[in-house]
């Protein structure tokens, strides 16, 4: 079978969907027989070498375009038939014009479940786009059981159109000595411990303003020169961000680095006496994941399906309670056998996701596609 792979997120900056992507073709590499199946990679730019390993399954193919619009709608589609694809694998949209069966990865609706998470026009364009892309498509996979419920319930689709294929663990994740790493995050990025370190895009639907107010308070109850690390590109909390650092900061205890590099991020989680996590709503939550691989303990919230993912293998508070998440980051702090103990069943958690799982999972999904129609 030859499957045309929208690709184009493999060659942008590390987010959780390239880490997805990435993850899930590896580990297509390792049991796909390249004698009788390829996965056509269609992309704007040229893939890094880096992204995957060198292997005759995959045929990478460059389809420059002026527009992303177009190209999904138009470019796409006509490619993958001119290429003899059998079935084509896209992100959230799929164009009216395929003429092949299309299953689509949909991570997450939070854009339905609460619209103000979002800038308007993103919201309107995904309104107007997922509903008929879900329609169109012969499979809906997400990665969650959690976002699967919200999918069929919010989109109205048949429960057996949408299968669940959890992500797995990304490489490159693993424990090591806290002061080494402490060394090397005072090296490259001039932080001194102890600080508490929080992953991810900056937009309101993280809800990083509570991380705020819980390091404030544990800083305030303790006495102790407790930092908050803020890693991520800039979304759309500039303003919310502004205000707490007015309001709460006093001094310089508030670090934002912006974006970081994959290989750098290791070195951080191992560095941090906990990854704090108060997201509203997760479609799955790969930095709770990436945390507990490198046994830091993880304080995340128990909004959307993030307990399906951090399990025991962490602390689960609600996401608007500040005081309750201050006490978690003292207790981490002060019980040496507390701390011990959600590190062992981290680590045990993290190793419960496999990519191997998942591209099985989705391999079955593009058979079923495939004969179905």
């Amino acid at each position: 079978m030859r499957v045309a792979i929208d690709a184009r997120l493999l060659t942008g900056a590390y987010t959780g969907d390239r880490t997805y992507w990435r993850g899930l073709l590896k580990a297509f590499a390792t049991m796909l027989d390249p004698d009788e199946h390829r996965l056509v990679l269609f992309s704007t730019r040229p893939i890094p070498p880096s992204m995957l390993p060198e292997s005759p399954l995959y045929e990478p193919l460059v389809l420059p375009a002026r527009s992303e619009r177009w190209w999904s709608l138009w470019r796409f589609p006509r490619a993958a038939e001119a290429h003899r694809c059998h079935l084509a694998h896209t992100q959230y949209t799929v164009s009216p014009l395929f003429r092949i069966p299309v299953v689509t990865t949909i991570h997450d609706v939070s854009f339905l479940i609460n619209p103000r998470w979002f800038p308007f026009k993103d919201r309107l364009l995904l309104r107007l786009t997922i509903p008929a892309s879900c329609r169109r498509a012969a499979r809906v996979l997400t990665v969650s059981e959690t976002s699967r419920r919200d999918i069929i319930r919010l989109l109205h689709l048949p429960p057996e159109k949408v299968v669940a294929t959890p992500n797995g663990l990304p490489e490159g994740f693993y424990p090591m000595e806290p002061v080494q790493a402490q060394a090397w995050v005072r090296q490259h990025y001039g932080i001194e411990p102890p600080f508490l370190l929080a992953v991810g895009v900056l937009q309101p639907r993280k809800n990083w303003l509570l991380a705020i107010q819980a390091v404030a308070y544990a800083r305030e109850w303790s006495g102790l020169p407790l930092k908050l690390v803020l890693t991520g590109k800039m979304g759309w909390a500039k303003r919310e961000l502004e205000w707490a650092k007015h309001t709460l900061v006093q001094g310089n205890w508030l670090i934002e680095t912006g974006y970081v590099p994959d290989e750098h991020l290791v070195w951080l989680y191992n560095a941090a006496e906990a990854l704090l996590y108060p997201s509203f709503y997760e479609g799955f939550g790969l930095p709770p994941l990436e945390a507990m691989a490198c046994g830091t303990p993880v304080i995340a919230s128990n909004g959307g399906a993030l307990p399906e993912v951090v399990g025991s293998g962490g602390l689960l508070l609600p996401p608007d309670q500040p005081a309750q998440w201050a006490h978690a980051i003292l207790i981490l702090l002060q019980n040496d056998s507390y701390r011990a103990g959600i590190r062992q069943r981290a680590l045990q958690r993290a190793q419960q996701f496999n990519w191997q799982q998942t591209a099985q999972k989705t391999w079955q999904v593009y058979l079923d596609s495939s004969r179905s129609t």
